[in-house]
């Protein structure tokens, strides 16, 4: 550690990262910038649910009279008691959760929710949802910026609303800004992705370059980049479907103001709706994107068969080339034949050596044709040579 101006000592490197940088978000959707610590944090979700943490220490009171114990009396309890209280604690929000959501750790996407907070980690969006609160964290983010605006307008409570967006729970209407802005921001990739995609596709089969082939490789990486982000957010919705205690759990602020009511496994139509409906728009983007990557892998095999074509068309060409060389070459072995320094005697005779001359001429001639031909037909026979 290192001495600060005054002469304390400055806290390590790591205690720089304890205070978390958030957006406040309340009741009617203002906001404000905020920094809080882990266990402050833990403290504003742990006072949504204080009844219930009461029941646990009124229990906890009891106990230790019983046992004269001042540690807490867990072997006093039944197995069923066990069971429950250890399953309040895994589900309520504990200080590694908050790891999902701190800027400082890499987080996979996921929407968790606990007995008394909804985590989510999607698009860079990372947030906390209480029953009348929503931290939105990396505020620094532009995403996180882009995002700001729309929560804000779902969560405010002016007259001018959507009557159907009246009688919505506060953590419905949060959970659903964020959503709003998720698939926004996916379509917007997507739609300015899908045209240059498909106008490259147009031209390449007419225009094969090879700057056209480097720019569909730079789309199809950009086009896989994009249905990973999609197939996470279909995955996340999908698991939340799935559960549905999960589903029930969502409902904060029931909890908060009816806290004897339970629901049944079956009473969760509201998450349920709302998790679908945006379901949809990514399962149509996820679709959308499979198809211009299907699109992509076609153009690309019909791409090889050019290539292919054009390469048996030089190789056709170069073996033309080879067999008029071949002719040619067995011509110029019998006119090397008559040229060496020999004594021949048809040229002993007088007035007959240009009548030998232009016989031997047409000879070899045909010859050579002859043997272009030969060869010609040959190759045809073997598949060496097609049009």
């Amino acid at each position: 550690m290192k001495l600060i101006g005054n002469g304390k000592q400055s806290p390590p490197h790591g205690i720089r990262h304890m205070e978390l940088v958030c957006l406040e978000f309340d009741i009617v959707g203002n906001c404000a910038l905020r920094r809080l610590t882990r266990a402050e944090l833990l403290r504003e979700a742990r006072s949504s649910i204080r009844e219930d943490f009461n029941k646990l220490k009124l229990i906890y009171s009891e106990l230790s009279l019983e046992k004269n114990s001042n540690r807490f009396p867990l072997n006093s309890l039944n197995e069923k008691d066990k069971r429950g209280l250890l399953q309040f604690f895994r589900s309520s929000l504990q200080s590694r959760d908050i790891r999902q959501v701190d800027p400082a750790f890499s987080a996979k996407p996921a929407l968790w929710v606990r007995h008394n907070a909804i985590l989510v980690s999607l698009e860079q969006i990372r947030a906390v949802i209480l029953f009348n609160k929503l931290f939105l964290f990396d505020p620094d983010n532009p995403k996180v910026q882009r995002a700001v605006k729309l929560i804000s307008e779902r969560l405010e409570n002016s007259p001018e609303r959507d009557i159907e967006m009246t009688g919505i729970p506060y953590e419905f209407r949060a959970l659903e800004g964020i959503l709003v802005n998720v698939c926004m921001s996916l379509e917007k990739d997507f739609s300015s992705l899908e045209p240059t995609i498909l106008e490259n596709l147009d031209d390449l089969p007419t225009r094969l370059t090879s700057r056209q082939l480097e720019e569909l490789r730079s789309f199809k990486q950009r086009l896989s980049q994009f249905s990973a982000r999609s197939q996470d957010v279909q995955r996340v919705l999908q698991e939340v479907l799935e559960e549905d205690e999960n589903m029930i759990s969502m409902y904060l602020t029931e909890k908060n103001t009816q806290p004897k009511h339970i629901r049944t496994p079956v009473e969760h139509d509201e998450v349920e709706i709302l998790s679908e409906s945006y379901l949809q728009i990514v399962d149509h983007l996820t679709n959308r994107a499979e198809l211009l990557d299907n699109a992509i892998d076609d153009t690309e095999d019909l791409v090889t068969i050019r290539l292919d074509t054009i390469r048996n068309r030089i190789l056709f060409v170069e073996l033309t080339i080879n067999i008029i060389a071949l002719a040619f070459g067995a011509g110029s072995l019998v006119v090397g034949m008559f040229g060496m320094n020999m004594g021949i005697p048809i040229f002993k005779e007088e007035n007959s050596s240009g009548s030998y001359f232009l016989f031997c001429s047409i000879l070899i001639v045909s010859s050579v044709i002859s043997l272009y031909w030969w060869l010609f037909k040959w190759c045809r026979e073997k598949g060496l040579y097609s049009t």
